[in-house]
């Protein structure tokens, strides 16, 4: 045996070690990957295993940047991560465990986080960028793929989701990470994560069986936690790996953005998706029909960003506006909604009534896509908002659901036009607020006044929901409170609609309604006792009233099923 063979020179070890390369590439292909950089922003589950099939591949230059440390969560998924490397630097790490493959690698390291004062340097030499920055840290990545375009390079991501794989491309030239997802300065940072997050996998190949808005999904969009499969992370690193191949060789054009690519082995999904104009043109509406609880977090927020940017608006005469949906056909029913309640608020009712009714939601104004609440509107005002929209729409006759404010301003347009209501369907209301409902709402204004609107839902949450349902549905809170943050109401809307609330008096005598009345309460409501439905009951002559036993505030969400088969029943009597 030659001496040479028992201890080959750099050259030589290449050459063997990636030798089973040739065949599939050309010498000439593995040559330009020796000769080539890749820059990997961040080491973790995606970056560190990149960066080993990198190595693999043949790949001879590495930049490598990230300011973490290994720990043991790690170990599940990140190439380098055992406990025998607990506490060392990731950087460190990697670096070492490339050069244990290829020991004439060229790597440089910078230990510490990605920002605009080092994009020069950790460029410079670079053919191509991984971006495989932490999920959540959307501004970070935001930095990383205005650098990147500055500077002329490509920017290649992957995603581990459920079991699946994720894959996008950005050119410097096409579409950028911002544009794509409908990120806009000024945002809230949940919001814009929730926007990236959703241009990842608009087509939900995962969602069977990895659904984020149920219990134990162990997704925290609040806290920036998420769970992250080995398999997962490798398949997305694999085709990040691949792709920066077939860029570097040239072999074919990328399918960059506004393509994307999510391929899950447990579904056998594979979506392929082309999105002209990006995310803020998606229609999700073919998705979310196959989602069977249409008030889920991912539903509202695909709903929310996207399908509702598509909502119907109408001029109203003082220069407002209103935005309204419709689903369904047959006699129309509009739901009208509570303080800091939109068009969401009744996602458990509409996809059951639309079966039988044209349903009709609103943003009231200073909520949603509506426009703001006029400084001196009265409840009997937007009655009038209700109204105008009822004659725009050209309908003769319209059954009225609403839920506290959105029933007192039922009750305003059935006493102004009693002519354009078939029958009304009262929730949680009452005649005049009494002491309790003035204090606690009184509180809520301080808090969304001093604190902002988050406190708010906090605070509020005791007096809206039983303490059944919040013992027993903490996690769905939880996720709605995700929900809250992208779809807030500006606190001075809120003290507005509060104000109007507490101010109710009923335009005429409510024993002048003549239309059939339903009047249903949570028994265990502490905002709105249940008096105050027995109260109503007895103003308003052959009114039924209905008393949920286990619910609170919000009865309709609470007990969506009893309250629709009420809700549905009593429309089918008074048709």
């Amino acid at each position: 045996m030659d001496k040479t063979e028992l201890h080959p020179g750099p050259t030589q070890i290449y050459a063997h070690s990636f030798s089973r390369n040739l065949g599939i590439l050309t010498q000439d292909e593995q040559q330009r990957l020796a000769d080539a950089t890749v820059l990997i922003v961040g080491t973790g589950g995606i970056g560190s295993n990149s960066a080993a099939l990198l190595a693999r591949m043949g790949v001879g230059g590495f930049h490598l940047v990230d300011a973490d440390t290994f720990e043991l969560a790690n170990i599940n998924r990140q190439f380098g991560a055992k406990l025998s490397t607990i506490g060392q630097r990731k950087v460190d790490v990697v670096r070492d465990e490339i050069l244990d493959i290829n020991p004439s690698a060229r790597v440089n390291i910078w230990a510490e986080k990605f920002t605009p004062a080092i994009a020069e340097a950790v460029f410079d030499g670079a053919d191509i960028c991984i971006d495989a920055i932490d999920f959540y840290c959307i501004a970070d990545h935001l930095q990383l793929h205005e650098a990147a375009r500055r500077l002329g390079r490509y920017v290649v991501m992957g995603s581990p989701v459920g079991f699946s794989g994720c894959l996008q491309v950005f050119a410097p030239e096409g579409m950028s990470l911002q544009d794509y997802c409908g990120i806009k300065n000024g945002m809230e940072p949940v919001e814009m994560q929730l926007r990236y997050a959703c241009g990842l996998v608009p087509h939900l190949a995962h969602l069977s069986y990895y659904d984020v808005s149920k219990a134990g999904s162990n997704t925290d969009f609040l806290k920036g936690e998420g769970p992250s499969l080995a398999s997962a992370c490798g398949l997305a690193s694999a085709l990040v790996v691949g792709e920066i191949a077939m860029i570097l060789l040239d072999r074919r054009k990328p399918r960059a953005i506004p393509y994307t690519l999510q391929y899950d082995p447990c579904t056998f999904r594979h979506e392929a998706v082309y999105l002209e104009g990006g995310m803020p043109n998606y229609d999700p509406t073919e998705i979310l029909e196959t989602i069977e609880d249409k008030s889920s977090l991912v539903v509202n927020v695909f709903d929310t960003l996207y399908r509702k940017a598509k909502a119907e608006t109408v001029a109203l005469p003082d220069g407002g506006y209103l935005c309204y949906r419709m689903a369904g056909e047959g006699p129309p029913l509009v739901f009208l909604s509570p303080v800091g309640g939109d068009t969401s608020f009744w996602a458990r009712q509409t996809p059951v009534l639309a079966a039988d009714f044209r349903a009709i939601t609103i943003d009231n104004r200073g909520i949603g896509r509506s426009s703001n609440v006029p400084h001196d509107a009265e409840s009997a005002d937007m009655a009038r908002d209700v109204i105008f929209l009822i004659e725009h729409l050209g309908l003769a006759r319209v059954a009225l659901a609403g839920c506290a404010l959105g029933g007192l301003i039922a009750i305003q347009v059935a006493v102004l036009r009693p002519d354009l209501v078939s029958a009304l369907s009262l929730a949680s209301c009452y005649e005049t607020a009494d002491e309790t409902i003035l204090s606690t709402t009184a509180d809520w204004r301080a808090t969304a006044r001093e604190a902002g609107m988050d406190d708010v839902f906090d605070q509020s949450l005791p007096w809206l929901f039983s303490e059944t349902y919040r013992r027993d549905h903490e996690d769905e809170l939880y996720k709605l409170r995700t929900f809250y943050r992208v779809n807030r109401q500006l606190p001075e809307e809120f003290c507005k609609q509060i104000l109007i609330a507490n101010r109710f008096e009923a335009a005429g005598p409510l024993s002048g309604i003549t239309c059939p009345v339903q009047l249903v309460h949570g028994a265990h409501d502490r905002l709105v006792d249940p008096r105050h439905a027995r109260a109503l009951n007895g103003s308003i002559a052959g009114s039924e009233l209905e008393i949920l036993p286990e619910a609170g505030h919000f009865a309709n969400w609470e007990e969506s099923a009893a309250y629709n088969s009420l809700l549905a029943g009593f429309l089918a009597r008074t048709a």
